[in-house]
C-alpha cells in the first residue's frame, strides 16, 4: 500500500485490511481509524505527482 500512496493512488481492498488489523490492534472503532487513516493517506497522496516529476528526473540505471 506505501508504493500505492507514494504514487497518489487509492486502493480500497488494501485500505480496509490496514483499517480492520489496526481496529483490531488498537481497540478502536473502526470509522474512526478510517478517518484517521484516510486524512493521512490524503496527505501523503496530495504530493504524489511532485516525487513523481522528482523520481522521472533521476532514472535508475543499470550496471
Amino acid at each position: 500500500m506505501a508504493d500505492k500512496v507514494w504514487k497518489g493512488k487509492r486502493v480500497t481492498d488494501l485500505e480496509g485490511l490496514l483499517v480492520d488489523r489496526l481496529a483490531e490492534a488498537t481497540g478502536r472503532e473502526r470509522w474512526s481509524v478510517f478517518l484517521d487513516l484516510d486524512d493521512i493517506l490524503d496527505h501523503i497522496a496530495a504530493d504524489a505527482d511532485r516525487r513523481l516529476a522528482f523520481q522521472a528526473t533521476h532514472p535508475v540505471r543499470g550496471q
